[in-house]
């Protein structure tokens, strides 16, 4: 299939919408995984950059901001790195034997010079962002706390040198500077500032297929049926059945019922609509895509980019859904890409937000597979700053319309 050889020459590997890899091996034999720094972790300006990586990887290559930095042999498991001062994308690229990339994982880390510092994790720079805001905060070990301020006004202070604050902007549709001070013993001994625009989204309609979905996604057995699984250099779609589209077999199930995350999704979402478009009598195209059309529907799905937002982006791009911008109108049957702080990624179907004590929401329930269960079952993960926490500014939610809601994409 032409759309997966292109996403994954993009870069669409482990670290874009998988598991994170199990402590004693690699979920797929293509993958490679940055060990040290963590994701978002500031540096020296020549530092040490540790990696793991499965079988089929022979050589990796290192770029920082796109430019090759070094490429090893994968038995050195370790590559120097100098970089400026400032913020930079790190990507470890795992080459197989022809040369071909067979996954990558990116990091973003901050450079720094020796001394007191502060650093903003996330959101990113430059980036766009919906209420509410959550800002991930860290600083050296000396610093005794960070007071962060949106174009000059204060959001609160972090008592400690690590940790998150969280905002509703009332001010909408235009950039903020938002700067994070670090003090001690009450004088400000470092700064560090990012540009970052909140934004209303859109609000869905209720002519939907979330119920649909939910139905479809109660026939899955949950008891490791169908398992997890994906395999090295694999042009499969990763789905549990075939998928067809106009008379074309768009996507071949495994046979033993197998599946990973985004295939899985994916083929709820085409049986959803299928069915939808039985009910109501359609013409029996996904709003006059053709199979071709239908392929870059899918690379859009699977996550062209690292931190993309997959199905949200896909169903908004074709007319046939809507990007759901706020959490409190997220629905159980809404399809989700979420993003950890290490890089990985997920593609799951919500079900339900986890709280704190305070009503506060903290994580998230859903439906998806997952090595951690064995394939196909419900779970949950938490935000927070950790590495294998999720970063709630990196969960994009997407709502499927009903055929009689969608519009017109060309």
């Amino acid at each position: 299939m032409v759309w997966f050889v292109a996403a994954l020459a993009a870069g669409c590997g482990l670290s874009l919408y998988g598991d994170v890899p199990e402590a004693d091996g690699f979920v797929r034999e293509g993958t490679v995984r940055i060990v040290e720094p963590p994701n978002g972790a500031t540096v020296d300006p020549a530092f040490a950059l540790t990696f793991e990586a499965g079988g089929d990887v022979v050589a990796v290559a290192l770029t920082v901001d796109g430019r090759l930095e070094d490429q090893v042999d994968v038995s050195a498991s370790r590559i120097e790195v100098t970089a400026k001062v400032g913020k930079h994308i790190v990507v470890l690229h795992g080459l197989g034997a022809d040369g071909s990339i067979l996954g990558e994982h990116a990091i973003a880390v901050h450079v720094l010079e020796s001394g007191p510092w502060v650093a903003i994790g996330s959101p990113p720079d430059g980036s766009e962002v919906v209420n509410p805001v959550s800002f991930t905060l860290s600083a050296s070990p000396d610093v005794q706390s960070i007071e962060l301020f949106a174009d000059g006004w204060s959001l609160g202070t972090v008592g400690s040198s690590k940790g998150t604050i969280g905002y509703t902007f009332a001010g909408l549709g235009y950039p903020r500077e938002i700067v994070a001070e670090a003090s001690v013993n009450g004088a400000v001994v470092a700064t560090d500032a990012i540009e970052i625009t909140v934004t209303s989204g859109t609000t869905p309609t209720n002519a939907d297929l979330d119920a649909l979905v939910q139905a479809l996604i109660a026939e899955y057995p949950t008891d490791g049926t169908n398992d997890y699984w994906w395999p090295s250099g694999t042009t499969w779609a990763g789905t549990t059945r075939d998928v067809w589209y106009q008379g074309a077999l768009v996507a071949a199930g495994d046979p033993y019922g197998r599946c990973y995350c985004v295939g899985l999704t994916w083929e709820v979402y085409m049986r959803a609509f299928q069915a939808a478009d039985l009910a109501t009598g359609g013409d029996g195209t996904l709003n006059g895509l053709t199979v071709a059309d239908l392929e870059d529907f899918q690379t859009d799905w699977y996550v062209r980019k690292l931190l993309g937002a997959g199905a949200s982006d896909a169903l908004d791009t074709y007319g046939i859904g809507w990007r759901v911008a706020s959490f409190a109108d997220v629905k159980p049957g809404d399809f989700v890409q979420l993003w950890r702080n290490d890089g990985t990624g997920h593609s799951v179907i919500f079900q339900d937000w986890e709280r704190d004590g305070a009503g506060a929401i903290v994580g998230l329930d859903y439906w998806s597979t997952q090595s951690s269960t064995n394939g196909i079952a419900f779970n949950d993960e938490y935000f927070g700053s950790g590495s294998n926490d999720v970063d709630p500014n990196l969960v994009f939610v997407g709502r499927a319309a009903a055929p009689s809601e969608w519009i017109p994409w060309q």
